[in-house]
């Protein structure tokens, strides 16, 4: 089954995308609406593109979506806040026609066009992995690991912590402790870090879903003087930030998240020229890789 909406504007003008971004408050999502609106700019007049930003609000996002559809936009991207807040407002859409790229953070609902992100169960896999090289190996690991997530109502949050906990899990050795929700966000991860410090300072590795909230922790060990014991970990590998860091020697590895709106994109315009043609519901999985110590430069 071809998706919605591959050839119905291929002769317009100009055709209209409308985006909405859960958040501009995470670097990681600023480079992403950087990097989105540069592809944005390579089909020049043939393209319009709308960016809202729905400040961390699955509401807005809902509204988003209806104005959108009342717009009559060719073709929707949205980055959501949650799994469930706006399936049935992003199914309104594809069954009026218009193909809707889901990017990042999966829904509940599958009737979508494509969904394009990196393996968050992989990556959370590929973090655990490396804590238990860190604390002896597997069958030998000993230590304890305390985790803070991402928001646990995204898929990623949820993927990024099953992933890891699958491997760790293994090692009767390791003790996992935490897995409060900081949101993806630096302040709220350093505020946890703080609380848990006070009360517990024999921690080995701290495990963040996101490298902001890798570094809010480790700003909250140095303020204690454990910095240099307690090894931590990120995800994203933005140059300016997690790779950064690991080059400092502050993170001991990120693991690269790539940012998917100029592929959500490609597949829109795709669609929309007749160029592309995918099943519905086809899942697009970027690649990724651990930046560590050992390949940064």
């Amino acid at each position: 089954m071809i998706a919605l909406g591959c050839t119905k504007s291929t002769n317009k003008e100009q055709l209209v995308i409308g985006f909405s971004q859960v958040t501009v408050k995470e670097p990681w999502r600023v480079i992403f609406n950087e990097k989105l609106k540069e592809k944005a700019g390579e089909y020049g007049e043939r393209l319009k593109l709308i960016m809202l930003d729905a400040d961390d609000k699955t509401e807005n996002q809902v509204e988003h979506i209806k104005s959108f559809i009342a717009k009559g936009v060719d073709a929707i991207l949205i980055s959501p806040k949650e799994a469930s807040g706006c399936s049935k407002a992003i199914q309104e859409a594809t069954e009026m026609g218009i193909p809707v790229i889901v990017l990042d953070r999966d829904i509940t609902y599958k009737g979508y066009a494509a969904y394009i992100g990196a393996d968050n169960f992989g990556i959370g896999q590929a973090a655990g992995k490396y804590a238990v090289d860190m604390l002896g190996g597997p069958g030998k690991a000993k230590g304890k690991v305390y985790e803070i997530c991402g928001a646990l109502a995204s898929t990623p949050g949820q993927e990024r912590k099953n992933g890891f906990f699958e491997i760790v899990s293994r090692e009767a050795g390791i003790e996992i402790l935490g897995g409060l929700d900081a949101d993806w966000k630096l302040d709220k991860a350093k505020e946890i870090t703080q609380d848990v410090l006070q009360v517990n300072k024999d921690i080995d590795i701290i495990y963040a879903h996101n490298d902001p909230m890798a570094y809010g922790a480790y700003q909250a060990a140095r303020e204690v003087g454990l910095e240099k014991k307690i090894k931590f970990l990120g995800i994203d590998g933005l140059p300016h930030e997690g790779a950064l860091w690991v080059k400092k020697g502050i993170l001991a590895a990120t693991f690269l998240y790539p940012t998917p709106g100029e592929k959500g994109l490609e597949v829109a315009m795709g669609i929309l020229l007749g160029t592309k043609k995918i099943q519905t519901g086809e899942r697009i999985i970027l690649s990724t890789a651990t930046i560590s110590h050992s390949n940064t430069k």
